[in-house]
């Protein structure tokens, strides 16, 4: 009976746990000419546990519309590489899939905003360098990107929770044909905020699909009707 009791109590302390603790996503692109890297890399529990995934863009391929990248994938217990190709196809049967999804999650855009409410970004920061080779189209660019920026920022602070005051800088080169940008930010929210959320979507899935099958019944049901 002891024993019984002790497992439970291990097992409510293992979930209390998973759900108190905090997970921190680090975030950081860069690109330079035909240079491209973006790395993301996610700690918990303190820090003792990470996972980093690098993705440098290789290049475009030239026997399909298809871009060529290769994953870095590093934690304390592997370390892997590997190259794919992510191709136009591959794009539209997410976006396909993805508008499935959204089918039959009822609410979904609700459960998404309350749970990115909870979600907190940390040092944003975006630079950016800009040079076209003619000082008035490099200026009339410029003044569009800190337009897009802004706009972009405005988004991120309506649905995310900022700790610290976002920099934003655009740097325009009237000398030289140059595009350089740099990107950064953490964003960190507790594990248990997201797995309500995760179940929220499950739930609010099962009850979509019902209803989307019901729909179908009643749409088959008239058609039969008229003929």
């Amino acid at each position: 009976m002891q024993t019984t009791i002790w497992i439970v109590a291990v097992i409510f302390m293992l979930i209390l746990l998973l759900c108190v603790m905090k997970l921190k996503i680090y975030i950081s692109y860069s690109h330079n000419g035909e240079d491209d890297e973006l790395t993301l890399q996610v700690r918990t529990l303190f820090g003792l546990l990470r996972f980093t995934r690098k993705i440098p863009l290789l290049a475009i391929d030239d026997e399909s519309p298809a871009v060529v990248f290769e994953e870095q994938d590093e934690s304390a217990l592997f370390k892997k590489e590997k190259k794919e190709k992510f191709t136009l196809r591959r794009f539209l049967d997410d976006i396909r899939l993805f508008q499935r999804f959204l089918k039959h999650v009822i609410g979904f855009h609700t459960i998404v905003r309350k749970w990115m409410a909870r979600v907190s970004m940390h040092d944003f920061s975006w630079s950016t360098t800009i040079g076209t080779g003619d000082a008035a189209l490099t200026g009339a660019v410029s003044g569009m990107l800190w337009g897009i920026k802004g706009n972009i920022l405005g988004i991120v602070s309506n649905y995310l929770r900022m700790r610290n005051r976002p920099v934003i800088d655009i740097t325009p080169d009237f000398q030289q044909i140059v595009v350089k940008t740099t990107f950064s930010c953490m964003v960190s929210f507790r594990l248990g905020y997201a797995i309500l959320a995760g179940i929220k979507v499950l739930r609010h899935w099962k009850k979509g699909k019902m209803l989307f099958q019901k729909n179908n019944v009643e749409q088959t049901a008239r058609r039969d009707i008229h003929v």
